[in-house]
């Protein structure tokens, strides 16, 4: 590493490809405007000058920079990605990169695995209910190879009955496809983002275990309550069974004349209905 060497001091895109370069990662531009705050503050000399960049300045200082890379053919470029400004290299340097770091036969994901990212993409936040609803079949060991990969992750809870977890994309998802945010999913499939964001807005996630919950509510409650003219007929019925129980049950042996009446009185009406 070179000695620091202020009597010379460069220029503002010099210090952002210089920042951007030993990142390891992402930087986005309030890192940028932070570190240039805090150096002037803690150097107070000629690193001054930077202290109070503005975001117009800083984004020319960057195009600067990108177009100075770009006419220069160096083997790498500038972009945006996961929020952030990260350098790539070209693509047309793959083949000779690749075998440099022994990357010819790279891991990839699985079809199903791809399409269960897809769908958490998407659709999230996503439980696992609705990816299967989608698929068909269990994602539990897709699921769990996504976190362990650090492409997917836990993003909270659902209101619906249990409470399952919910799922979404992490920064690395973003890094690994080259995007620089969620928003760019609808450069890929606009049709499909529309429609998951038309869906959130009608009928939100969060809102489906609540009209659950009072639609089996008040099945219950209907289904507790007797329906018109049953009520009465119910309580008719108790009112019987309590006079049958307290009038003495009078069978034909203690009464025998007034068994013969009744015989003789049911045989004359059966002939009567015979005849008429």
């Amino acid at each position: 590493m070179e000695e620091n060497n202020t009597s010379v001091l460069p220029e503002l895109k010099e210090i952002l490809g210089a920042m951007i370069f030993g990142a390891e990662r992402p930087i986005s531009l309030n890192e940028m405007r932070r570190c240039l705050k805090e150096v002037a503050e803690k150097s107070g000399d000629a690193a001054a000058v930077f202290g109070d960049v503005r975001k117009k300045e800083l984004d020319a200082a960057l195009e600067a920079l990108t177009s100075d890379i770009e006419r220069a053919h160096l083997g790498f470029r500038l972009g945006q990605v996961a929020g952030g400004y990260r350098l790539h290299s070209s693509g047309n340097c793959g083949v000779w990169l690749k075998h440099l770091l022994k990357m010819e036969k790279p891991a990839r994901l699985s079809r199903p695995a791809l399409e269960t990212l897809a769908i958490m993409a998407y659709r999230q936040p996503v439980t696992k209910a609705q990816i299967e609803a989608v698929r068909g079949v269990s994602v539990d060991h897709l699921v769990k190879t996504l976190m362990e990969l650090q492409l997917v992750r836990i993003v909270g809870r659902s209101e619906l009955p249990g409470r399952p977890f919910l799922y979404g994309t992490t920064q690395l998802f973003l890094e690994h496809f080259g995007l620089n945010s969620l928003d760019d999913l609808s450069d890929i499939e606009p049709m499909l983002l529309l429609k998951e964001n038309r869906k959130k807005a009608s009928s939100p996630s969060e809102k489906v275990g609540e009209e659950v919950e009072a639609v089996m509510e008040e099945d219950a409650q209907q289904a507790a309550l007797p329906l018109e003219g049953e009520s009465g007929a119910s309580e008719d019925a108790v009112a019987a069974e309590e006079t049958d129980v307290r009038q003495p049950d009078v069978s034909a042996e203690d009464s025998p004349e007034g068994g013969e009446e009744a015989v003789s009185e049911d045989g004359d009406s059966d002939e009567g209905e015979t005849v008429s």
